[in-house]
């Protein structure tokens, strides 16, 4: 149990760093890093470092909607085998710039096994965001709740998040 607990931990830990980004026109995709504080079973101390990738659209109408996709990866190993699909999520996604509020990224997983001692990557996030104000707007990655095993952690961004990607909203 030990195990799966710390499992769960790196997992979290890796969704919470997990960027949101796709749609039409899509502009490159930009990796940041950010630093999680997690709380429950197994969640490690201090603060966690994870690498989030956020792809947005470059652009979209005003009024139009930017479909937004997220993956992370955390430097932290799992201590036991994770089966493909056995880590879900969610991450919040602050929205700034000319836009304002945030947006909830779900759909997060493992789509292969992690093998014990490897890295955890989480992928398949994905969120919505109505971009009603011209301007550029812009995601960063916020807190993720991470589910392993029937384990949850819950993490929150230490500092400040660096923005992961930018989509200029044009007048309509």
């Amino acid at each position: 149990m030990r195990n799966r607990t710390a499992a769960a931990t790196a997992l979290a830990t890796a969704l919470a760093c997990t960027g949101v980004v796709l749609g039409a026109q899509p502009a490159a995709a930009d990796t940041v890093s950010v630093g999680y504080t997690c709380t429950g079973p197994g969640a490690p101390s201090g603060v966690v470092s994870l690498t989030v990738t956020v792809t947005a659209p470059a652009s979209v109408p005003q009024g139009g909607t930017a479909d937004l996709t997220v993956s992370a990866t955390t430097a932290l190993t799992t201590p036991v085998n994770l089966p493909a699909n056995s880590v879900s999520g969610e991450m919040t996604i602050a929205l700034g710039g000319s836009a304002s509020g945030t947006v909830t990224a779900t759909g997060f997983t493992n789509p292969d096994p992690v093998p014990s001692g490897s890295t955890v990557a989480v992928s398949g996030g994905t969120a919505s965001a109505q971009l009603s104000t011209a301007g550029s707007a812009t995601f960063s990655p916020g807190n993720a709740s991470v589910h392993v095993f029937g384990a949850t952690v819950e993490c929150a961004v230490s500092g400040t998040a660096p923005v992961a990607a930018t989509t200029e909203v044009t007048p309509s």
